[in-house]
Order: structure tokens, then sequence, then C-alpha cells
């Protein structure tokens, strides 16, 4: 027995027409705003979002390194930048009637730590101890800058990281205050640097009373280590407002090691590194380097000791500025001894490729190594006769370090001294990650014509696309159709897709460079690529066919959008294509000024399905304006759906008179429609809103719209008389008139064909960062296995175009953003032809097999079932 799925619709079509006529009734009783305010609000909050971002790209490219500004800059370009982001959140609320109050709460905060740095404001939050887990951007002043770094190690490259948590700079603060210090450290700059001051200053400190509000989060946090650690021991590390930051302050602060894990022990501690602040050896460099005497406040990391068999440090690039290598400096034991310099480590020279290779080691005479107590401290002992030359690291060990080296350079853009420390277990720990001063670096001529002919070099491309992030990277091309490949993205790839997108945050950390056929330079993955210092062009055309999978090349971005990708490692560019922003970045005032941008620039809220997609999520304020562009895309479909509701019977709309039965009719908010006054219907040549042209040519394509009626198999026609209730309901998926919402560059269009219901919402605009596609697909007559399969085919294709899917039974949403005007049309007119072609697919889909051929069929235009 079959039935037809247009009879059975028939069959009760009298029933859905009166039930709908009863929810639209209800609908009007809302007394609804119009939807041309609706939308005109709509309008400004992408308008100011849009002026916001060409400030913080100008900001950032301020922060590039090759402009200076000082704090007026700063204060006149942040002024602007939260003018238009206050006016952005007044047409939010408005578009969403406040919807989202938490936002604001979000906004004072971030403006809040913003301003307190631009005009030098201490902290309110008073935090005495945080654990390295709960560091985040806005703390670096709290934790100092070696813990900042450290922690962003652990959470954000997710390398392994000993447990550990930081005694505070507000610690700091109630400690001095506490013992009534504050007078003695702020005097007069000469006597901060008098030897016979300073000593008494730092006795003091060491004789001075722990608060009990510190000691009471001390015990706290060692309670904590206790329960995931055990009963260790301690490394407690300075970590000063400016250590690790542009200059290092190495050997001027105190370390103490292997201290016991209780209170008393750590307590004693960090009164010694506390005082060390105060050595004549550390104000005479704070005063060489131009820091403000007796204002630098000192934060103190308790980091978990590693059980060290070998440790050592490591140099992400040569000193003297060899980019294209890396130096590892080992012994047993801990690496006390090699870094005040007392014994000969090995030394091994790795050149930094995908799969890192030694070419060098010279094995050092290790005649003594420092090792932990048992009962706390270090000591100093004979190493082994059968260790003293034999290396310290295998060969495993020695790529691993390597590979991490280099993640740790990319991920703070310039080269690293990175301390580490491998325990019995052979697991290595990143104990440290600081700046290296590179020597010799200055200016580099641009590439001319001679340096492309004699490259040696096949050239596969140039002068293609628009510079993102200058510099030079190369490494195998992994090119990436789907999210979802993401996840086996190699360590040290070029990255190669269709789109960009703000997804690629993921594998930024290991890329090498990026390369996109479409995108702008404003758009959210480029501010996250200049954020990371990741090479990038975007809008280069046919990479992905021009650049083959695996295929080993250097991209090279440089000055006035020069740009040239080779087959093959082209190191000569390689090591051209390095910032020359370390001198600058050597400014004090520059490197203040770069904290700043650390609550502006990055963009922390990437994808709107996860939980952290939320106000209080937002940790920038990029991320506020991430936010208010998703939901205000997602308020505009809304408000569009509730308007085709109450468009319905009513005069102001037009029916579509169009090759193929679709039903739909248009209610035009503005420049929709070329039509006269006594028209009854528009054509398809009077249509001038883009995004519906587009739709309404795709899916009068020949060939795609099925006129038969598709027979139902007995349990598909059961299955569409059990699911009625659903049909005939309130639910927002088929409340289906088959009604367009349109203006020039708008479309949010409703179709109900049957039993499944179609909404998609685009804007499609000359300015690519306003552009999105939103998607959404549920029902079917058929049961759930054939209509899931129904959404698994759609997902297929659509992923194929590079939209973001989620799926759940038969409902799909698939969304895709950032997009130039001709790639949105393009892509319409290929979801006008899925629209009509799935309209009665699901009936058809009898197994998995069938999913694959249809998808197959789509894909390569053969569009008969």
């Amino acid at each position: 027995m079959s039935i037809s799925m247009n009879n059975t619709f028939k069959l009760f079509e009298p029933f859905l027409s009166r039930v709908s006529r009863s929810f639209r009734l209800w609908k009007r009783s809302e007394s609804p705003e119009s939807f041309s305010v609706i939308f005109d609000r709509f309008r400004e909050v992408l308008e100011r979002n849009n002026r916001s971002l060409e400030i913080i790209t100008d900001m950032g490219e301020k922060l590039g390194g090759d402009y200076l500004f000082d704090v007026m800059y700063i204060r006149k370009a942040y002024g602007e930048l939260r003018e238009e982001i206050r006016g952005s959140i007044l047409n939010f609320d408005l578009l969403t009637r406040n919807r989202y109050p938490e936002l604001h709460a979000a906004y004072e905060r971030i403006d809040t730590l913003i301003r307190r740095m631009v005009d030098g404001i201490p902290s309110m939050a008073r935090e005495m101890v945080i654990s390295f887990d709960n560091i985040d951007w806005h703390k670096f002043r709290e934790v100092g800058g070696k813990n900042a770094h450290l922690s962003e190690v652990k959470n954000r490259l997710k390398l392994n990281v000993p447990e550990a948590f930081v005694i505070t700079t507000d610690a700091f603060d109630a400690f001095i205050d506490h013992n009534g210090l504050r007078e003695r450290i702020a005097q007069r700059p000469d006597a901060m640097i008098d030897e016979t001051a300073m000593k008494a200053l730092q006795e003091s400190i060491l004789q001075g009373e722990i608060p009990a509000v510190i000691d009471i989060a001390l015990r706290d946090a060692l309670e904590k280590i206790r329960e995931k650690s055990g009963d260790c021991f301690l490394a407690v590390r300075s970590s000063a407002e400016e250590e690790d930051g542009g200059f290092s302050f190495a050997g001027q602060f105190e370390t103490i090691l292997n201290v016991h894990l209780d209170d008393v022990a750590v307590k004693d501690a960090y009164k010694k590194v506390v005082a060390s602040l105060y050595s004549s050896k550390a104000m005479a460099y704070q005063r060489q380097l131009g820091y403000e005497i007796g204002r630098m406040r000192m934060a103190v990391g308790c980091v978990v000791m590693v059980d060290a068999v070998s440790s050592g440090v490591m140099y992400s690039t040569g000193p003297g500025g060899n980019e294209g290598y890396l130096l590892i400096n080992a012994t047993w034991g801990l690496g006390g001894s090699l870094v005040e310099g007392k014994i000969d480590g090995d030394l091994y020279v790795v050149r930094k490729e995908s799969e890192p290779e030694m070419v060098n080691a010279a094995y050092g005479k290790k005649g003594s190594m420092m090792i932990s107590l048992k009962e706390g401290g270090t000591t100093e002992v004979r190493t082994p006769d059968d260790m003293e030359m034999k290396p310290c690291l295998t060969g495993e060990q020695i790529a691993e370090l390597a590979r991490e080296g280099m993640i740790i350079e990319k991920y703070f853009g310039n080269p690293c001294d990175i301390e580490w420390a491998i325990g019995k277990s052979g697991t290595i720990s990143i104990l440290q990650a600081r700046p290296l001063m590179i020597q010799g670096e200055g200016e580099r001529p641009a590439i001319v014509d001679e340096d492309w002919a004699d490259s040696g070099y096949a050239l596969l491309f140039r002068n293609r696309g628009t510079v993102v992030q200058k510099g030079a990277g190369s490494g195998k091309v992994f090119a990436v159709k789907h999210p979802d490949e993401l996840n086996s993205f190699p360590k040290g790839a070029v990255l190669v897709a269709r789109h960009d997108s703000s997804l690629f945050v993921q594998v930024m950390p290991i890329a090498s460079a990026i390369i996109t056929e479409i995108g702008t330079p404003m758009s959210h993955m480029a501010t996250l690529c200049r954020e990371m210092k990741v090479p990038t062009v975007v809008n280069v055309g046919d990479a992905v066919l021009t650049l083959k999978q695996g295929q080993e090349v250097t991209l090279y971005a440089g000055d006035e959008n020069t740009v040239a990708v080779y087959e093959g490692v082209a190191r000569h560019l390689l090591a051209r294509g390095q910032a020359d922003s370390v001198m600058m970045e050597d400014v004090y005032e520059f490197r203040k000024k770069r904290y700043i941008m650390r609550y502006i620039t990055p963009l922390n809220l990437v994808d709107p399905l996860m939980n952290e997609f939320t106000p209080e999520g937002c940790k920038s304020m990029h991320d506020i304006l991430r936010f208010m562009h998703e939901k205000a895309v997602a308020e505009l479909v809304e408000s569009a759906r509730r308007e085709s509701i109450r468009s319905r019977g009513h005069g102001n709309v037009m029916k579509l008179d169009i090759s193929v039965p679709a039903g739909i009719i248009v209610m035009d908010i503005g420049g929709g429609l070329d039509v006269h006054s006594d028209d009854t219907k528009a054509t398809l040549e009077q249509i001038r809103s883009v995004p519906l042209r587009a739709i309404i040519r795709g899916m009068v394509h020949p060939g795609l719209w099925q006129s038969e009626a598709i027979s139902l198999k007995v349990n598909d026609f059961l299955s569409s008389m059990m699911r009625m209730p659903d049909i005939v309901s309130d639910s927002e998926h088929y409340a289906g008139y088959n009604i367009a919402v349109i203006s020039k560059e708008y479309v949010n269009l409703s179709i109900r064909f049957g039993y499944h219901f179609t909404m998609l919402d685009c804007y499609c605009s000359d300015s690519a960062r306003n552009n999105h596609i939103y998607f959404r697909f549920v029902g079917g007559a058929t049961d759930i296995v054939k209509r899931s399969r129904r959404v698994e085919l759609i997902a297929a294709i659509l992923r194929e175009y590079g939209f973001n899917i989620t799926t759940k039974g038969d409902l799909i949403v698939a969304r895709l953003a950032n997009i130039g005007r001709d790639e949105t049309e393009a892509l319409l007119d290929k979801v006008g032809r899925l629209i009509a072609y799935t309209r009665q697919l699901d009936a058809l889909l009898h197994d998995d097999s069938a999913v694959t051929q249809y998808t197959r069929d789509f894909l390569s235009g053969h569009y008969e079932h």
C-alpha cells in the first residue's frame, strides 16, 4: 500500500488552515514592533561593529612594530572605540529588547580593566592567591610576567606544566602595607640604590609578618596542591610585573627550590623572593632599563618540583638570529648548575622543520649535577663516571623538545628562552618561557625581482591576494574543507582553505602559515592571525587546486602586499619574513601599551555553538562585538519569522510569479522589488533583492523540481499521521508559510513543502564581514530514520560548501558568515537548488548508501532522482 505525500497533506489541509488562522490571530495580539524599525537597528549594530573593528585593526597595526605611539594615541583610539561599542550595545538592547543584560556587566568589567591600565589606577580585585588554572588574560599584572607566560603555555597551548599557584602582586601590596614598609619603598630614588638602606629594607621584609588574608589563602592553595600532587615539594620563584616581558631580569631575583609543602616553609621562601626585589643589583638593573624605581611589584609563583632526570634551557632561535635552528642545552638533574654556568652541559643544534632534525651535538663533561634533597633544598654532587660524557637526551626527546619550542615561539611571536625538565617518567615539563633577545636584528630589504629569479625554488604563484599578517612560513600543505578536519591538523603545516574562519584559531599556535582563497583583512580570523602572528594571506583565488595536499611550500607575505608561494622550504625567505619588531618591543612604554591590547583584540568567543558563548565568556572588546553580531543575526531571523506570520493575508505583500509552484509571497521592506503600482505579481526579473534572486535562480534550475508525487510506504504514511500534532502545533518549526521578507540586501525566506520546513536568512552586501547565511531545515513525512538520512545528506552537501553544521534528529542548522558578495550569491544559488532537490527526497532514502549516492549526484550536478 502506498499513499502520495500530496494526497496526505490535502487530506488534512482544512484542519491545518483552521489551526494556523488561530495561531496568526494569537500572534497579532502581541502588538509587535515594525520589522523595518528592527531591521534599521540591526544595520546600526552592524555599522557600529564595523567601525569598532576598523579602530581595533588600526590599533593592532600600530602594535605591529612599525609605529611608535604615545598614551595620547591610546586614549584617543580607545575613546573612539568605547563610543562605538556603547552605541552598538544601545541599539543591540533595543533590537533584542534587553534580552542580554549580562552583556553590560561584561562590558563594564573589560572597560574598567582597560581604563585602569591607561590611567594607572590600581586593581580593586585584591586576590591574594590564584591557581595557574584560573589565570586568564586580564590577570597579567596580578601574577607577573613569568607566571603569566607560563600559565599561557599551560592553559592555551596545553603543554605540560606542573601544578602551580601564584601569590599575587595584590598580596605583595598587602604584605608591604601590613608591615609599614610603603613609605620606605617610596622614598627618593637615590636612597633606593644605597646598599646599606637596601639591606635594611630586605631585612625588614625577611622579618615581616604575613597578613592573615594571605595566610588563609596560602593554606588553602597548599591543600589543593596536596590533593592533586600528594606530599610534594615546590619551587618558589619570582615573577615581578615586568619580569619575562621585554626584558628577562634573568638572575636578578631569588628562586628557592625544593621547598616543603607547608605554610611556614613557603612563607619563608616567599619573603626571600620579595626581598630580592630590593637587592642592589636588581635596583641597578631596573634603573638602567628606565623603570621607575620602587614602583615595581613582585608576584611569586609556587610550582610543583619536577624530580628531574635531566633538565636545561632551549633557545627557540639561535641567539645570533639564525631562525632556521634552535639550541638545546642539557644536563643531568636540576638545571641550576647549567644556567649559572657552573658546568659544561650538552649542546644540541636542531634544524627547525615539521620533523625537527638534529644537525650537531657537543657532549659536555658534566662533572657535577644538582639534585633535590629528601629533606628539602638542593645540593650539588659529583656525576657518576658512566654518566659524565653520556648524552642527556635521546633523539626522541630532542625532537619533542624542539617541537614544543617551535610551538611556544610561534605562540608568543618571538624567539623564546625556555626552561624545561624531564622527570623519571620521561615526561617533558615546561618551567619557563620568556622572550629571547636577538642580536643584530635590523631593517631587512624588501624582496626584489632578483630574489625571485635567484631563489632556486619553483614559484607556484606570486602577488595574488591580500596580506593579513606579514611574515614567512613553510610546511606541508594541509587543506581544510570541514572544521572537523582541524582535529588532525599536523604541527607546522600550512593551512589552506576555501574560506577564512575564526575556527582556525584551534590550530593557529601550531600552523606555519594560512592561505585562503576567499577572505578579508578585517575578519575575525584576520584579527586572530595578527594576534598570533601567523603569516597569512587571503583572497588568493585557486589555492586549494594549486597547492596539493602534503606538498611542502613556503609562503612569503611582505610589505606592500608582496605575496609569493614557493615549492619547498625557501630558507632565505624565511629569514626575511621575520618582522622587525624586536627593537620596538624593547621600548618600555610600547610594551606597557601592548598589555592594554590584551583586553581589546583577542577573540575568545569563536564558536557560537559552544557553552561559553555567553556574555560572561567575553574577555575582550572583540568578544563583545562578536557576541552582539551573532545574537543580532539570531534576533533578526526570529523577527523576520514573526513578520512573515503577521504579514500573511495582508495587503502589503505580493505573490512571486516563477516557473515552479513554490507558492512564495514577498514582503518588501525596501528596494527588494522593482514593480509597478498595478502589478499583482512579481517575476524573477523584477526581484532586486540580491539574496532572494540567487535563491530563486537556484530553485528554478532545470531538472530540479520534481512535479510527480512520490509514493509513501505504509510505515511512512503512519509516521506522518502520528506526527500531525507537530504540524499543527505552535512549534516555530512548523509555523510555515511560503513567505519572504526582503530588502535589497536581505532575505528571510520561510518555506513549508508538505511536512518539512525550511528557513533561510541571509544578508548579502558588498561588505563581506556583514554577510551571513543562516539555514534551518526540519521535518518530513517519513519515519525518523529516513528523515535523519535526508538531514545527513543536506549536512554533507553544505559541509562541502564550508558551512558550520549542527544536527539533531531531523533538524539541521547551518551557518556561514564573512563571505564576499559573489561567493554568497553563488552559495545561495546552490542552497536554492538543494531546497528543490531534497523536497521529497526522504521517501527515497531507503538505506545509508542512498545518502552517499544522492550527495554525490548533487555535487556533480546530476539532479534527476
